[in-house]
């Protein structure tokens, strides 16, 4: 399912594309730089316990850090999960 990295920079709009909206609160307090910027270990310690939407976000985040490293811009990204 190709997701819209663009959706990334609002992380409530980006999160209900996954499927994974009731971690919006984990991030009220975060900028998307700083949310695609975070560990495993950062994601549990925010709240999300569940392995599987840990592991659909890290794999998002390391898509974006990828496109950021290439291009330096995400409009008009997408990636299929």
């Amino acid at each position: 399912e190709p997701v819209d990295l663009t959706l990334v920079r609002d992380i409530p709009a980006w999160l209900r594309s996954l499927r994974l909206h009731k971690y919006t609160e984990c991030f009220a307090d975060m900028d998307w730089t700083e949310v695609v910027a975070l560990s495993d270990e950062d994601l549990q310690a925010k709240g999300v316990m569940a392995l599987g939407a840990r592991r659909k976000m890290l794999k998002v985040f390391e898509a974006v850090q990828a496109i950021l490293e290439r291009d330096g811009d995400l409009d008009k990204v997408g990636i299929a999960l």
